[in-house]
């Protein structure tokens, strides 16, 4: 007899259960596709709701350094990918050290600092040594991190170049 009336309490129950389930897919508070099927995720709902793909182009960017005569160059935006911000940036370091490329004690001249995509880079230099090159995705973190690591080999660095490489529609949060 328990178990009878049982049986027939938990019947009515599941049917409340899923009228109830029914009822959260229609109603707006609990399913806000319905009012809104341009929301992430609402697609799979049935909704023919566009989704707009946006196509950011890339953009590089590199640092050289030669230490033989501190001279440096960089380039940024570049669209034509590593080798071509590289390319750029070395031909800026040879040009700002007087038109060849000066042989550095260690027998290289210009060098690779740094290089990166859709995000930034830096160099501070001290008046007479010491220097830090890096890049990041924050302008003025990574500003801030080159000078304290140059002024672990000077007491006087100052910012030379920074600048950051992307679209101007890329977002960084």
């Amino acid at each position: 007899m328990v178990k009878r009336i049982f049986l027939v309490f938990s019947m009515a129950l599941s049917g409340f259960i899923s009228a109830d389930g029914l009822n959260a897919i229609n109603d707006p508070v609990m399913n806000p596709c319905i009012q809104r099927p341009d929301l992430a995720g609402c697609g799979a709902n049935g909704s023919s709701a566009s989704r707009r793909v946006i196509n950011i182009p890339n953009r590089w960017g590199a640092i050289y350094y030669n230490p033989a005569n501190r001279a440096f160059g960089y380039s940024d935006n570049n669209t034509k990918g590593y080798g071509g911000a590289e390319k750029e940036a070395l031909a800026s370091c040879i040009k700002a050290g007087g038109g060849q490329n000066p042989i550095a004690p260690d027998g290289k001249g210009c060098r690779l600092g740094t290089r990166n995509r859709n995000s930034c880079s830096a160099i501070a230099m001290g008046r007479t040594k010491g220097y830090a090159i890096k890049s990041g995705d924050y302008l003025d973190e990574l500003e801030q991190e080159v000078l304290r690591t140059c002024s672990k080999y000077s007491d006087s660095c100052e910012i030379r170049y920074s600048a950051c490489s992307r679209h101007p529609d890329y977002r960084v949060d």
